[in-house]
């Protein structure tokens, strides 16, 4: 039976929380559907449907999106914790083109729109 780890990592976006929610979901597609022809995930990379996302508004134009992830391995015991790392380490990788990714579509329509 594989062991599972919870991993909680959060980013703060400067974008209103519908904002932030609506984006995440474009996120969370394009990261599925564009990742470059013939590349295969890495073994300790977790899909982010695989774990759960909260978004708390700090004011009206910050949000908090914190993601609670439950990484198991699919055949082994996880016993080594630079796998564990590896697993912190690309969500919170995730996280950071996540806020790249949330505030500069805010930032480009709001161009568009003027």
């Amino acid at each position: 039976m594989a062991v599972c780890e919870e991993i909680r990592q959060s980013v703060d976006v400067d974008v209103p929380a519908e904002v932030a929610n609506r984006e995440w979901t474009w996120f969370c597609f394009a990261s599925l559907y564009t990742r470059p022809l013939g590349a295969e995930p890495d073994e300790t990379e977790a899909e982010l449907g695989q774990g759960f996302v909260r978004l708390e508004s700090i004011d009206e134009d910050t949000t908090r999106v914190t993601v609670d992830l439950n990484y198991c391995a699919q055949f082994e015991v996880i016993t080594d914790s630079e796998e564990i790392e590896k697993v912190r380490q690309h969500l919170l990788k995730t996280l950071a083109r996540y806020k790249t990714f949330v505030e500069t579509t805010r930032s480009v329509r709001a161009s568009a729109a003027v």
